[in-house]
């Protein structure tokens, strides 16, 4: 399954992935360098919006990958 739109945070320790199947998902992976962690997922845009707001990430820190 591919993701429909992929972002990064500006220092790049975050991959934000968001999936369509069957309801809306991201898929949250750390990343430090070469490595990356196991996905976290989160269903739905609250969830999303919950894990920023505990990260201090906001909208505009996000880049397109």
């Amino acid at each position: 399954m591919d993701p429909s739109a992929v972002w990064r945070d500006r220092l790049h320790r975050w991959r934000i992935e968001a999936y369509q199947a069957p309801d809306l998902r991201f898929a949250i992976v750390a990343t430090n360098g070469p490595t990356e962690s196991a996905p976290v997922w989160l269903f739905g845009m609250p969830a999303l919006a919950r894990w920023l707001m505990t990260h201090s990430i906001e909208l505009g820190d996000l880049e397109r990958d």
